[in-house]
């Protein structure tokens, strides 16, 4: 269960439900949709078998300590308080199965490695791959793809996430996720894990299998596959996030063989490089010309939900708004708006403040202290930083299934 479970967390195929309070201002929305996907089967199963295994070897122990009953009371609260009550409630249902599922890599977290080190090479590959080919059909595939979670889009869909090269608008690589920039953070953090700064970020992965020079060309596929699924996903932010990555790495591999003064060196040649090549262009060009396309009021939307989330959490200080209940409520906080964007907050700690209010970060800060005082995290603290950063400009790691899968997976193993 737990190697079918883990290798199929990229796809997002499920039946959603639309009960009414999944509706804001009449329209579905469907971060608010009750949804069962295939990995929840696979995860019940988990949970069944788990249960099983432990009353088997009596010992199954049922029993709530004093955090857990804290816990409880601050739930019961802060559902009592959402306006959205229907959604506050599926909300704290998904926390659990979160919590639960991370809570089960901690105490196996040497057999998720060894899955990680198969399954990753089959994540980079198909999603890439499936990527490259949307953007060269300018539209969703079908078929097969379809029973994985692919979405129906093509260059036109409305709402649907595009650039331009050259000038030329194309549509960015979507996978088997609901938005390019989910799908992008996702191949970031499994490039990290893959080629980490750190040895053995991986065990049992091809990590452990020699020096740099003498990684398989196989090895040398995945990790370029990944950055190629990231290029197409058009995310800049990860782009960004992504050359950091690999500058490190870059170091890391040969501050021993050329030392630190010879590749600041390198480094400044090529930065100087680049602005010159950016300067010549900008003398008859703009780099827009080349390659643009994004939404122009994305700066703007995102500014106006972070206003929106402010606001909602200093009226709402100690226990927020309701889990699951910033869309529901967004509305009466956009009424003087510009634009009205039915979407999450884009920055991770201020939708969780928006929703918990400040005893639910406690809480969670105290969930997760074991976290804190791992010796290991020292030495893998940049992967914790790379979901970081990109949370502090969008939402997907708390909000969209794949991505919160893949967190769990990442805070389980470290």
């Amino acid at each position: 269960m737990l190697w079918l479970m883990i290798a199929v967390i990229p796809t997002q195929i499920g039946k959603h439900f639309w009960p009414k309070w999944s509706l804001v201002a009449g329209i579905r929305v469907d971060y608010l949709s009750v949804v069962l996907y295939g990995v929840d089967l696979l995860w019940l199963g988990l949970l069944i078998t788990w249960i099983i295994r432990k009353i088997i070897d009596k010992k199954l122990k049922i029993g709530v300590g004093f955090l857990g009953i804290l816990t409880g009371i601050f739930v019961l609260i802060n559902v009592l308080v959402a306006e959205n009550k229907g959604v506050a409630v599926y909300s704290w249902f998904r926390i659990g199965q979160w919590f639960w599922f991370y809570q089960y890599c901690v105490k196996n977290k040497m057999k998720v490695r060894e899955i990680l080190g198969a399954v990753i090479p089959w994540w980079v590959v198909g999603e890439s791959l499936l990527g490259l080919a949307q953007m060269a059909k300018g539209g969703s595939l079908n078929g097969l793809w379809w029973w994985l979670g692919e979405r129906r889009f093509n260059f036109s869909t409305i709402g649907v996430a595009q650039m331009s090269v050259w000038g030329q608008g194309i549509l960015r690589a979507y996978g088997t996720f609901s938005h390019p920039n989910s799908l992008a953070g996702f191949l970031m953090i499994v490039l990290g894990l893959w080629v980490g700064p750190n040895p053995s970020a991986l065990r049992a992965s091809p990590l452990d299998k020699g020096a740099f020079k003498k990684r398989s060309i196989f090895w040398w596929t995945v990790a370029w596959l990944a950055v190629l699924g990231i290029i197409l996903s058009g995310s800049r932010t990860i782009w960004l996030l992504t050359l950091v990555l690999m500058i490190v790495g870059f170091l890391k591999v040969f501050k021993g063989k050329l030392g630190i003064k010879k590749i600041t060196g390198y480094l400044m040649i090529i930065l100087g490089l680049f602005l010159l090549v950016l300067g010549m262009i900008n003398v008859n060009y703009q780099v827009r010309d080349f390659l643009g396309g994004w939404d122009s009021d994305s700066l703007t939307k995102r500014v106006s939900l972070n206003a929106a989330a402010i606001k909602m959490w200093r009226e709402n200080l100690m226990v927020g708004v309701g889990a699951g209940n910033f869309i529901p409520r967004l509305p009466e906080y956009q009424s003087e708006n510009q634009f009205f964007w039915l979407q999450p907050v884009h920055n991770i700690f201020l939708l969780i403040g928006s929703e918990v209010g400040m005893l639910g970060l406690i809480i969670l800060i105290w969930l997760l202290k074991d976290l804190c005082e791992k010796k290991s995290l020292k030495k893998k603290w940049w992967l914790l930083a790379l979901i970081l950063a990109s949370g502090m400009v969008d939402h997907y790691w708390i909000t969209l299934p794949q991505n919160r899968w893949l967190l769990a997976i990442v805070l389980g193993i470290i």
